[in-house]
């Protein structure tokens, strides 16, 4: 069999792959990332799965060309995701940020509330946001701060701050945020406290999407809820990028997230409409098919990549999103053997008994001269035949018979087209594509190993238009 690329006819705009493991995405993307960079995209990855899914794409671009990565908190001297932000700015994307983390915790929306403080509080600072001063400011806001000799403040910064208090008010719900805030935000405020300290302003990167062929940004961090956090923002920060300038060269670029499982609906379908405004093909890598993110699946202008899914209830749905339809399958299989013993007996007996009796006598008288004689004759003759005829005939007839017969019925039936328990049982790299184009909807069974191309029937790249 000879192997072709698999093409999506449709060019959506979004392509969603759902399931698979991290060997299957590191995979995916090497594959899929190569093909892109050689034709002259630019690929930026945000990987929020902690399995530096990007390392073997990363490996065979470095040498051809340039790559940035960037690895976060560890380093967050070479980027920091609230600089060059307006007050107004800052406190909307830390406000959404904040809101779909508590989202998934079902609490009520103070997005307003939270980007009003926000901005109070980042308007008045006179020297470059970070957390570190965030934090101290909205402890202000709550009488609650104890400024140290060397404080993240200027005294002219707490001067401003303190006569803002009793226009934020006390009341209960704002006593309330302002703890949520503070507690939250210092998650990542104290990894600048503990981090390499920051280096100068014009020194750090003021966009994640740098201009390189390959641009790499992961996050990590022993912490669940720091982590969680951290991916929010850069998420929201990276939203706000291509809302505002888009990207280099945006035209034909990809965006791929992968681990976007936690970053909420909302915020996912607000960046595919930013990807989509900017001319860029976004690609999402979701580990499971569950909870909101099913409404990604077959949504307009996108396509679905469905890799391994062992959750049955994942699996079941992914079958279901793929169809159904009639075919004929066998529905009964009837074996019929048998055998007949016959056995026939005949006896005949026949006896005859028969006698013949003959008897005869003649008488001759009569003279004749000789020498004066006479001739005299007399003869007598007596028969007896007996004759005794007897016969037996015995006669047996046995036939055996043995008869064996198989018969099959089909039944026209509408069910899966793949079956659930097949797309559990998927191999690491392969995956269905599932697309609805001019010419109807499509279903490939594909394999991004990148070991094909080394195979020896794999099909040459097609010419270029």
């Amino acid at each position: 069999m000879l192997w072709h690329p698999v093409q999506l006819s449709s060019r959506p705009s979004r392509v969603d792959v759902f399931g698979g493991t991290c060997d299957g995405w590191a995979s995916m993307l090497t594959t899929f990332g190569t093909s892109l960079l050689r034709s002259g995209c630019q690929v930026m990855v945000l990987d929020f799965s902690e399995e530096h899914v990007a390392g073997g794409l990363e490996r065979l671009v470095t040498a051809h060309g340039l790559v940035t990565h960037f690895e976060l908190p560890a380093e967050a001297h070479r980027y920091n995701v609230l600089l060059g932000l307006e007050a107004d700015e800052l406190a909307d994307m830390l406000s959404q940020a904040l809101h779909t983390m508590r989202q998934s915790e079902r609490q009520t929306d103070a997005r307003s509330l939270d980007a009003d403080l926000l901005e109070s509080v980042a308007g008045l600072l006179d020297g470059r946001p970070t957390f570190q001063r965030l934090v101290a400011g909205l402890e202000i806001l709550r009488r609650t701060y104890d400024a140290p000799a060397e404080g993240p403040l200027t005294p002219a910064e707490v001067t401003r701050l303190t006569a803002r208090v009793d226009a934020i008010g006390q009341t209960e719900q704002v006593q309330n945020e302002l703890q949520f805030l503070i507690s939250t935000l210092n998650l990542l405020a104290r990894e600048e406290l503990g981090g390499t300290p920051q280096t100068d302003v014009t020194q750090q990167a003021r966009s994640l999407w740098q201009p390189a062929c390959l641009t790499i940004v992961t996050t990590s961090h022993s912490q669940h809820r720091r982590k969680r956090f951290l991916d929010h923002v850069v998420f929201q920060r990276l939203l706000h990028d291509m809302r505002h300038h888009g990207t280099p060269d945006s035209e034909g670029n990809v965006l791929v997230v992968a681990g976007a499982d936690d970053i909420g609906l909302e915020s996912v379908e607000a960046l595919a409409k930013q990807c989509r405004r900017v001319g860029v093909r976004l690609i999402l890598l979701l580990e499971r098919l569950r909870g909101d993110m099913k409404e990604l699946l077959g949504s307009s202008d996108s396509a679905a990549i469905l890799m391994r899914l062992g959750n049955a209830q994942d699996a079941a749905a992914a079958a279901e999103f793929i169809g159904r339809g009639h075919k004929m399958v066998l529905s009964q299989l009837t074996a019929q053997v048998g055998r007949t013993f016959s056995t026939s007996i005949g006896y005949s007996a026949s006896d005859s008994d028969s006698t013949n009796w003959t008897k005869g006598s003649s008488w001759t008288k009569g003279s004749s001269s000789n020498r004066g004689g006479k001739d005299r004759t007399r003869s007598k003759n007596k028969a007896v035949t007996d004759a005794r005829t007897r016969s037996w005939t015995d006669t047996v007839n046995v036939s055996l018979a043995d008869n064996t017969g198989h018969s099959t019925t089909q039944a026209r039936v509408y069910e899966f087209t793949v079956e659930p328990t097949t797309i559990q049982a998927l191999p690491t790299t392969a995956f269905l594509l599932v697309e609805s184009g001019s010419a109807g909807r499509r279903i490939v069974l594909g394999d991004c190993n990148p070991g094909i191309v080394l195979l020896g029937r794999v099909a040459g790249p097609a010419p270029r238009s």
